[in-house]
């Protein structure tokens, strides 16, 4: 291997560590399995937050059967974080099925970073998952998991 096909591979994975800081950095704070909402969505959750677990990550953990049919299919959220009734962060993600295009099977669970955010009060904020779009991936044993003082900005909103 060459110094500069060895500097794109540190590159590359350099980059592909960054967009993970709110799933792999931090401490496991948190960890709440919830049910789809009359929206298709998740929550209204409360969590209780304080300025010392800053930023926090707020992840959608959850599995999905191994449907090749679902392969063109994807939902669409909209993750939205308050307190006191004035949003605090957002942000918009998509899950989607896993499988390969010739129809290998893809893994059956899936991480996703919502959204990551800085907290400046202590207090009980309000998480809430809205559908952009209609559901078409069916997800099953979802949970909101949250990271406290994970690294990197890549994900602040």
């Amino acid at each position: 291997m060459t110094i500069l096909s060895r500097g794109a591979a540190a590159l590359a994975i350099a980059l592909a560590l960054a967009a993970c800081d709110g799933l792999i950095t931090g401490e496991k704070a948190l960890s709440l399995p919830v049910e789809v909402n009359a929206q298709g969505g998740y929550g209204p959750l409360r969590l209780a937050l304080t300025p010392d677990q800053s930023p926090v990550a707020l992840n959608l953990r959850a599995e999905h059967a191994v449907n090749i049919a679902d392969q063109v299919k994807w939902n669409s959220y909209i993750a939205t974080l308050t307190f006191n009734g004035r949003e605090v962060a957002a942000g918009k993600f998509t899950i989607n099925y896993q499988g390969g295009p010739e129809g290998q099977p893809g893994a059956p669970q899936i991480l996703q970073n919502m959204l990551t955010a800085r907290v400046a009060e202590a207090g009980d904020y309000e998480l809430v998952v809205a559908p952009i779009k209609p559901i078409e991936v069916k997800l099953s044993n979802v949970r909101i998991e949250m990271r406290a003082k994970v690294e990197g900005n890549a994900n602040l909103r």
